[in-house]
């Protein structure tokens, strides 16, 4: 009896062993093939007005476009985006900029004066958000990339190192609100905190879509 309980028992233990880990491994599937490309493709397109605070300069309004891909997986939507502005660099972000290239003259006591200046913003990205399928009135949260392409001009350095498009890459948090007005049409409005290197924003969008 001793002799033969010790592989029962083995054998029991392997078996309940190996039907744990086949029903893990069977529900890990399942859980992954909620998320797959089968359920994405374009479904909606939104135009948008924009207004961004930017580091170092004044408070500004812009325009965007967007679309939803649909979801990759339960309540995962897809939403790749562009947007641009334009905005006046802060008197005080420029008076420390000439003072920085003032520190460069040889000889010294130079004095330079860049004037005004503006900055373009071309931003193109790419959102995660979780959303509800298809209610009337639907909340979203979401974190994105994105590729920010900065230009300065103004009449003192045009033509100069400094009139050139600068490329970067920036990290967003979006959280925003979804309202069905109609059978095709949505309405949305939303609120993106980005860091993004000498161009760390926060802007509020608002704009309409039309689904397929």
């Amino acid at each position: 009896m001793r002799g033969m309980r010790g592989p029962r028992s083995t054998g029991l233990v392997s078996a309940v062993a190996m039907a744990v880990l086949f029903g893990a491994s069977e529900g890990a599937a399942q859980n992954l093939e909620e998320y797959d490309y089968e359920h994405l493709g374009l479904q909606a397109v939104g135009v948008e007005v924009v207004w961004a605070n930017a580091k170092d300069a004044k408070g500004t309004v812009g325009f965007g476009v967007r679309a939803d891909l649909g979801f990759l997986g339960p309540y995962i939507r897809v939403v790749p985006r562009f947007a641009y502005w334009k905005a006046d660099i802060e008197d005080k972000a420029v008076a420390k900029f000439e003072s920085n290239l003032e520190s460069l003259c040889n000889p010294p006591d130079c004095n330079i004066d860049l004037g005004e200046l503006t900055r373009d913003y071309w931003v193109v990205g790419l959102d995660l958000q979780w959303t509800l399928p298809d209610p009337a009135l639907a909340p979203y949260l979401g974190a994105g990339i994105d590729m920010y392409v900065l230009n300065d001009s103004g009449p003192a350095i045009q033509g100069t190192f400094l009139d050139g498009a600068v490329v970067t890459a920036g990290l967003s948090i979006v959280g925003g609100l979804e309202l069905e007005v109609g059978n095709h049409l949505r309405l949305y409005s939303d609120v993106r905190g980005t860091l993004v290197t000498a161009a760390s924003n926060v802007a509020v969008y608002a704009g309409v879509a039309y689904r397929f």
